[in-house]
């Protein structure tokens, strides 16, 4: 072995010497003064790093390989490849594990020297007391909002129990004089606040407090309160203030819309208040620089860290931001790298206007643990991001050609991975990226929107054999910005407003001979061309156990998306959520084809149809009883008739069911079955046959479905046989083309040491009633 290794390290180190490959080598016991080699290692990847860019340009014009030996590098600063950190074209310069060794990037800097409590911070739980340790804030940190035990995140100590009272949206043609301010709120199509005379809404709640959870903290600044002022989003955002005589809370930063907007299932809580400290959580006091915290066990753990960053590694290129043209670091891998303990990202003063649609995330913000801002030609293969407050992979503005996959993605706070080109314009730079065979589970652990893909302003992607579950909303999120967004060019203070690039699209409508259509439909469409998020491939993945938290949304969601995106071959299984349904085409979304998709089991609609979009040659089997296709509108939405539902299977192994049912109608513009060209569909109920030829029977009394047929389509197994269809299958006369069920989820390639890893069953027990009783309700928001 060791002459093996001998043999090897002469290669090395002859070609290094030749002009050939080279390679380093970083340990976290070398020395930055070291020479990189296998026997005398440097210390960072920084050094590594800066090395290689002091190369000369012949020495660069070859394949650079630096390897990390196991253990864990402690990152105490971002590390950043510039453009002098590009491999020429034709090479690659890689960042990658030695052996089966582990490398692992943190930024967890120790809690040392735990003391138990002896005298307490007003509020203290008299449980706590006898329990509690306290510790100093590390040098160099001011602030955190997690801490890890080793590969565990400790909770912040939290309380729910008191009510945040509804705000009643008005719209925005009242006047403001007909408005009780205190019950209600002119509001946007986006649920915002409409006129910025009534932003102070959007930092205030009225409150019922029963219980009296809430109280007049003297460090009420570092107290949070977390709420979802609709039901599709989260905030978590410092107090400022408590008026207990009018019962009104007051925040330091705005919300993403007026609280009590729209109330959700979930319950409002209070954050990092010494009050309600419990086992197993902690509490900090910024103040004071102290960690106060109740273990478990008798004493703290050993491996307790807090986070000193948000980015453990950026890759920045040269943005020209108000320019056409960026110039970005290409060639780059990073392969068989573990990313972990960053910290959680908070919202800032302006960020009004700069949130993603619905301020899911925030635009060009540095809060994942890998991020690429203007990057060509790049590769993450074989990682693992754990365990962090944040998210694990973004790409920003420039990203073209990344490649990210193998990867497992587990435990991180927010999204999985995000791409997040420019907004509304002619620069179109963030596309034809790679998202392939990853394993993403249990992303949103903090703040509870994230979702396992989601792509904004990003187009002709490829999303491919991921296996996603247990997120607490979308697995695969496809948008861009939508049209009342756009039609508020005088509005710098609602979701993505400020992306917009007006200047780039009134000069290339000029240019154009552009004449403003009269109708919003009209004007619309003329808009679409600018909304980058369009010919997206989203293919052959698993997804199960998503919507796990919030309301609304869907599993694989498209929305205020460009024309063009494909929802293919993918196989969505097993969804118990409060939600609107499993595949869904949302608010000004057209052009979009649901094909070759297996749906099974869920307590939601099978697909909601808004808009022109196709949905062909689908099998949609036990979800609720109550509706399979929801068909909705959305406010303002003008008719745009024609959409494809064809050839598709619809299977009910119950004995009651209805197919398709009318929801919210927020407007006349509604799509409905007699305005689609629904045909050559099966329609079947297990156990009793009559209702769905009731139900076809029906429909061909208005010449609707007069090809489709009420008859078992002959499965020969559900789950454990792939929803294959007997060969003698009605529904192939009727022109349905089998789905490969075995060319869906995870390849035979990925990582087996990652798959050992996985949690597919969380202990968390879901109902699948699938709406049979009329007791459990359906989502429905307008």
């Amino acid at each position: 072995m060791k002459l093996l290794l001998c043999i090897l390290m002469a290669v090395v180190l002859f070609s290094c010497g030749s002009g050939g490959d080279k390679a380093y080598f970083v340990s976290p016991n070398g020395d930055d003064s070291n020479p990189g080699t296998f026997e005398q290692p440097f210390k960072s990847v920084e050094q590594a790093k800066n090395v290689i860019s002091k190369l000369s340009t012949r020495e660069k014009k070859c394949n650079i390989t630096v390897f990390l030996r196991g253990g864990t590098y402690q990152v105490d600063k971002t590390i950043v490849f510039g453009l002098d950190n590009s491999a020429p074209d034709g090479f690659v310069y890689s960042f990658e594990k030695w052996k089966d060794e582990q490398p692992v990037l943190s930024s967890g800097i120790p809690v040392v020297e735990w003391k138990r409590c002896t005298t307490f911070p007003n509020g203290t739980p008299e449980a706590a007391k006898g329990k509690m340790w306290e510790a100093d804030f590390p040098e160099g940190i001011s602030k955190f909002y997690v801490m890890f035990a080793g590969n565990r995140r400790i909770d912040r100590a939290r309380k729910e129990g008191f009510e945040i009272l509804p705000m009643k949206p008005i719209d925005f043609n009242v006047k403001s004089s007909q408005i009780d301010k205190n019950k209600a709120y002119k509001a946007s199509k986006s649920m915002n606040v409409y006129d910025d005379e009534d932003r102070f809404q959007l930092k205030q709640f009225h409150f019922k407090d029963p219980q009296k959870i809430l109280k007049n903290w003297d460090n009420i600044e570092e107290i949070e309160v977390g709420f979802a002022p609709v039901p599709w989003a989260m905030n978590i955002l410092p107090l400022e203030k408590i008026d207990f005589k009018n019962n009104v809370g007051f925040l330091s930063i705005e919300a993403n819309a007026p609280p009590g907007a729209k109330l959700s299932h979930t319950q409002p809580w209070i954050e990092n208040a010494i009050d309600y400290l419990a086992e197993g959580t902690f509490v900090t006091s910024d103040k004071n620089k102290k960690i106060y915290y109740w273990p478990k066990g008798t004493i703290p753990e050993g491996n307790l860290v807090v986070p000193a960053l948000k980015e453990l590694i950026k890759v920045e290129g040269e943005v020209d931001y108000e320019g056409s043209t960026d110039i970005p670091v290409k060639n780059l891998k990073f392969s068989g790298i573990t990313f972990t303990h960053t910290d959680r990202y908070s919202w800032k003063d302006d960020h009004k206007g700069w949130g993603i649609q619905h301020d899911w995330d925030k635009f060009d913000n540095g809060n994942a643990m890998l991020r690429f801002r203007g990057a060509k030609k790049c590769v993450v293969e074989g990682c693992r991001f754990t365990n962090s407050g944040n998210s694990a992979i973004r790409l920003d503005l420039y990203c073209q050609d990344i490649r990210i996959e193998n990867n497992l993605i587990d435990y991180v706070g927010h999204m999985g991975i995000l791409l997040c080109g420019y907004g509304p314009g002619t620069k179109d730079v963030n596309k034809h990226n790679y998202i392939g065979n990853n394993l993403i589970h249990h992303v949103g652990q903090v703040i509870t929107h994230g979702a396992g893909v989601f792509v904004w302003q990003s187009g002709e992607n490829t999303i491919e054999h991921n296996l996603i579950h247990h997120v607490p909303r979308k697995g695969v999120g496809l948008c861009g910005v939508r049209m009342p967004i756009l039609e508020k060019k005088w509005c710098d203070f609602d979701e993505g407003s400020k992306t917009i690039r007006w200047a780039e699209i009134e000069k290339d409508q000029k240019k154009r001979n552009i004449v403003e259509a009269t109708s919003l439909g009209e004007r619309w469409k003329q808009l679409l061309p600018y909304l980058h998020a369009r010919n997206n491939i989203v293919q052959n993945n698993e997804v199960y156990r998503a919507l796990e938290y919030l309301a609304d949304g869907s599993v694989l969601n498209v929305s205020g998306a460009g024309e063009g995106n494909i929802v293919r071959n993918n196989y969505v299984h097993h969804i118990a959520s409060h939600a609107s349904g499993v595949l869904r085409t949302d608010d000004w979304q057209r052009g979009t084809t649901f094909e070759n998709n297996i749906i099974y089991m869920a307590n939601i609609s099978g697909i909601v149809h808004k808009g022109y979009n196709h949905i062909l040659n689908n099998k949609l089997i036990d979800c609720s009883v109550k509706e399979y296709i929801r068909f909705a509108s959305y406010p303002d939405e003008e008719a745009d008739y024609g959409s494809l539902i064809q050839k598709n299977i619809f299977y009910e192994s119950g004995k009651k069911v209805n197919y398709y049912r009318e929801s919210y109608r927020a407007s006349e513009g509604i799509s409905l079955p007699p305005n689609c060209k629904t045909n050559q569909n099966i329609f079947w109920c297990k156990e009793k046959s009559s209702d769905a030829e009731k139900h076809v029977s029906q429909w061909n009394k208005s010449d609707i479905e007069t090809e489709s047929v009420a008859v078992d389509p002959k499965f020969l197994g559900m789950e454990q046989e792939g929803f294959r269809l007997d060969p003698n299958s009605p529904a192939f006369a009727l022109g349905f083309n089998e789905i490969d069920f075995k060319e869906i989820g995870l390849k035979k390639n990925y990582p087996a040491d990652y798959l050992k890893l996985d949690v597919p069953d969380d202990g968390r027990k879901a109902n699948f009633h699938r709406n049979k009783k009329d007791a459990e309700s359906l989502y429905d928001f307008w």
